[in-house]
């Protein structure tokens, strides 16, 4: 029992080195997440509710949930938000993310079209006293873990984008590395979060008139030193349905599927472990839940109203 305690702690050490931002296998469905250039790309106001059980059954385990929304304020001018609470084992990091983006139209059919975004995050680090257990009792790390403030940081990102076929863009995460206290007491503790770079790109192929291929592709690079990419292929049908598989670099084979009913989105995936935690975890799971508002005055690029009328509020 030592030696697997032992196994695992060095697993979850390692990961969380690695791995500083919220994990999320259905990114795709919300670039937002990962690109503030993103921010308000859409035609109509998403609000997607996410929630993500990572290595189940494994004790401690992360646990994420988010809350987010974007939409065009102005005919450039996107501005958007994401809440989050991220839990692994005693440890828990919730804050918010202000996003907003103005998109530069590259050609005169507004076919071509790059976005430049910023934004400001929120983060409070938070530990719960009642699920550690110390060699020292009075531990100032411990005693005073609730006491942290919120820390202060910045993104940025830009996105290319063609039609509503394929897209690439580059974005940085955690640009200021606030180097200030998160606990209040004498031996000082620095923000631990770096600079995270990512380039993610994609591209829709078209496979006749109900069928689609939807391809991105991922590259993570954190500043300790750690690079990670994924791929993933959606086989999709009439926009509606869509079921494909992810491989994320010696990590996980992801499974997702998928599906959008009228103004209603939804999808799942599931994460097969392929590190030595897939020994002692029984995968991870992934589901979100999106809620799309037709903008006043919108046109028939919402995705859900060019394929029901019904839908139209010009019948």
């Amino acid at each position: 029992m030592k030696n697997i305690l032992t196994t695992l702690f060095i697993c979850t050490v390692a990961v969380a080195s690695a791995q500083q931002i919220s994990l999320n296998s259905q990114y795709l469905f919300n670039e937002m997440l990962v690109n503030p250039g993103a921010t308000g790309n859409v035609d109509y106001i998403p609000v997607q509710v996410s929630f993500r059980k990572q290595w189940a059954n494994f004790p401690g385990s992360p646990t994420t949930q988010m809350v987010s929304s974007h939409a065009k304020v102005y005919d450039k001018v996107g501005f958007g938000g994401v809440i989050f609470n991220d839990v692994a084992g005693p440890s828990r990091r919730t804050g918010m993310n202000l996003n907003g983006a103005y998109h530069l139209q590259l050609d005169s059919r507004n076919d071509h079209v790059l976005g430049l975004g910023l934004g400001v995050s929120f983060t409070q680090h938070m530990i719960d006293v009642n699920k550690l257990n110390t060699y020292l009792p009075s531990d100032p790390a411990v005693l005073r873990g609730y006491n942290n403030q919120l820390v202060p940081d910045a993104n940025f990102g830009v996105q290319y984008r063609f039609k509503n076929k394929g897209f690439a863009g580059l974005s940085a995460h955690n640009l200021v590395q606030v180097k200030r206290n998160l606990y209040d007491f004498q031996n000082s503790f620095l923000n631990p979060l770096v600079r995270t770079y990512y380039f993610m790109g994609g591209y829709t192929f078209d496979l006749g008139q109900n069928f689609g291929l939807k391809t991105t592709a991922m590259v993570q690079t954190i500043e300790t030193g750690t690079t990670q990419f994924d791929i993933t292929a959606l086989g999709v049908y009439k926009n509606m349905l869509w079921i494909g598989a992810s491989y994320r670099h010696t990590d996980a084979i992801v499974g997702l599927i998928g599906g959008q009913f009228g103004p209603f989105k939804f999808g799942y995936s599931y994460d097969y472990t392929l590190s030595d935690i897939g020994d002692y975890s029984q995968g991870s799971h992934e589901v979100f839940i999106e809620m799309q508002f037709q903008k006043s005055g919108g046109n028939s690029r919402t995705p859900w109203l060019k394929r029901n009328r019904i839908y139209s509020p010009k019948i």
